[in-house]
């Protein structure tokens, strides 16, 4: 899914505020709390990430989700 002009502006002052990756993935959502914006992350950074942001940015929560990398099987 491609982000709006709008959301990538938004995305760009996320990470340029509080030093993020351009490699994660940033979803916009909305629900019955409110707009928020997922950070989908590799499981090593995202405690760190947690610490770092704030739960609400400019009236979106910010929700840090993890992803685990992928180990190669080693009979393959």
């Amino acid at each position: 899914m491609s982000l709006t002009k709008k959301q990538q502006k938004l995305v760009d002052e996320l990470q340029r505020e509080f030093v993020l990756s351009n490699k994660y993935e940033y979803t916009f959502g909305k629900d019955v709390c409110g707009k928020s914006i997922d950070i989908l992350l590799p499981r090593l950074h995202a405690n760190r990430i947690r610490k770092k942001l704030p739960r609400r940015w400019k009236g979106y929560r910010l929700l840090v989700m993890f992803k685990d990398i992928e180990k190669k099987d080693p009979e393959e």
